[in-house]
């Protein structure tokens, strides 16, 4: 399964447009807090920033333009 990987702050999202493949949710959330750990060692900047992890979904495009990314297939 394919799962994103978005970090949020007070200044908004930062998008994962690429993701990573991982067996299964647990993985990812491991992923997802060694994302967050490192991410506090960087400063104060990124100290209150959270990791957001999705799942991508069967009905998303992978070959999307910059015009229409990840729209769903109709």
């Amino acid at each position: 399964m394919r799962f994103f990987f978005h970090i949020a702050d007070k200044y908004g999202v930062s998008t994962d447009g690429i993701g990573c493949e991982y067996a299964g949710q647990d993985a990812a959330v491991l992923h997802a807090s060694r994302l967050a750990a490192e991410l506090a060692k960087a400063g104060e900047f990124f100290r209150g920033g959270v990791v957001l992890v999705a799942r991508a979904t069967e009905s998303l495009s992978c070959s999307a333009s910059e015009d229409d990314a990840l729209l769903p297939k109709t």
